[in-house]
Order: structure tokens, then sequence, then C-alpha cells
């Protein structure tokens, strides 16, 4: 069965792109670190939050958690294009909010209030 190298989502034999991601399907999901990237730039006490394509999302997620006096790391990945337009289009790309483990219970209440009916 094919899957979606961004959303992992799984379909059926015949399916060649993601309908949601328009990205082309793999018959394996790549090893979690594959996936993550180069996780040794990050300080070791950061957890991952938030995973998405979309800019607007993660920027106003990240914005609310500053000004709840949560700092947070925000990494991407993709072309200068493709960030300048807000999304990602590429199979790899997006954006990922990383947050201080010990922030980490109030961080995902606060993605939950603000993100989590936008997706």
């Amino acid at each position: 069965m094919p899957f979606c190298p961004l959303c992992k989502s799984e379909y059926g034999a015949g399916t060649k792109r993601c309908p949601d991601c328009e990205v082309d399907l793999v018959e394996e999901l790549p090893e979690e670190a594959e996936l993550e990237g180069s996780e040794e730039e990050l300080p070791e006490n950061l957890v991952l939050l938030y995973s998405t394509r979309n800019k607007v999302y993660a920027e106003f997620l990240k914005e609310t958690l500053e000004n709840s006096d949560i700092p947070c790391y925000m990494k991407t990945s993709g072309s200068f294009l493709e960030e300048g337009l807000g999304y990602v289009t590429k199979k790899k790309g997006g954006y990922k909010i990383y947050v201080p483990v010990d922030k980490y219970e109030e961080s995902l209440a606060i993605k939950e209030q603000t993100v989590s009916d936008l997706e």
C-alpha cells in the first residue's frame, strides 16, 4: 500500500498522489529520524509540538506561544519561494515548532486552542 510522505496517510493500490498534500506517494515511510532532519542542531531540552506545511498557522502558533511567555523554536524546510508564498509544495518541507520539555503541556493546551481546528 502506498503512503504519503508528509501526512503519513495510507492509500489503496493504484493511487499515485496524496489528494491533500499533492505529493507523490511512496511505498514505505522513511524512518522517523529521516523525517525529522538534523535534530542534533536543536538544543536537547526541546520537543516537537507542531508540524505543518502552512506558514501562517505555524507563525500564528509561534506568536501565541511567545505572547504566553513560552520560548519556542520554529524550524523550516523548503525553498525560499515556497516559504514566501506561505506554504510548501514539494515532497519535503514545512514548519516545525519546538518547545522546552517543561513547557510542553502548557504549550499543547495553547496549540489545541489556536490551531487544532484550522487543519
